[in-house]
């Protein structure tokens, strides 16, 4: 067996209709701040991936016939690239390597374009033919890729973790996402108008399912961002709000922020 791996090369982006630079991303109290100023960015991914992923993988693998998927796009120096030892590792790409009943497959995206970084994830996987390590301009290949694979007339689902990547994102990918029917996802976007928000991923993205989002803040405790959750359903809403309380609740005790 060999691992499936693919290098793009970095491309730049033009705006678009619906591109992040005229979505209203950027525009909020983050705008400008990068995703490694998230504070326990990597420890509340980890509870994502440990709780809901687990969920999400026990409920769909007793669906006879359906394949379901984890795609992660990665980004940010809160990325742990380091072999899994039997235990999950904060901010590690791998942690889905160690769900229980496991996804059909792993796809992982370097939305950093970092060569170095993928290639040693290349090397952690070794012959596994169910992961596929991929880099290059993250919101190409998930346009044209990765979300083609997840087909509702395939029978496929998959579970989408993207992190924190500021303008990066093209609001088309999330789009994209939604009308296909088949992708729970997590995204953190910094907008302004969070509720405008809500509404659009489901009235225009065509989410069924939109709870309110989680605030992220830096590390003196501004928000900068916002941790959305958005599904074809709410069967997990629980996983989710209790995920999302627990990190409101250590945020609600943390001292204000200073002016």
């Amino acid at each position: 067996m060999t691992t499936r791996t693919k290098r793009h090369a970095p491309t730049k982006q033009a705006p678009a209709t619906g591109s992040a630079s005229d979505s209203g991303l950027g525009s909020g109290p983050g705008s400008g701040s990068g995703y490694d100023e998230i504070a326990h960015w990597p420890e509340l991914k980890l509870e994502i991936v440990s709780r809901y992923a687990s969920v999400y993988s026990r409920v769909l693998s007793r669906q006879p016939g359906l394949a379901h998927y984890y795609i992660n796009g990665f980004a940010g120096p809160g990325v742990r690239v380091s072999k899994p030892n039997g235990e999950f590792v904060p901010g590690s790409p791998l942690n889905t390597l160690l769900v229980t009943p496991p996804f059909r497959h792993h796809y992982l995206l370097d939305l950093d374009g970092d060569g170095g970084r993928a290639e040693t994830l290349r090397g952690l996987v070794g012959d596994r033919d169910d992961v596929t390590v991929l880099e290059g301009d993250g919101s190409r290949i998930l346009l044209e890729e990765l979300l083609p694979r997840v087909r509702s007339d395939d029978y496929r689902r998959a579970l989408c973790v993207l992190d924190p990547c500021g303008l990066n994102l093209d609001w088309r990918v999330l789009e994209a996402a939604g009308r296909l029917g088949t992708i729970d996802l997590f995204v953190s976007l910094p907008v302004a108008d969070v509720n405008g928000e809500r509404r659009r991923l489901k009235e225009v993205a065509r989410f069924a399912h939109v709870p309110e989002p989680l605030a992220l803040r830096d590390r003196v405790g501004r928000i900068v961002s916002h941790l959305f959750f958005a599904a074809r359903n709410d069967t997990a809403n629980t996983v989710v709000e209790e995920v999302f309380a627990r990190h409101r609740d250590r945020d609600s005790r943390a001292p204000e922020p200073s002016t």
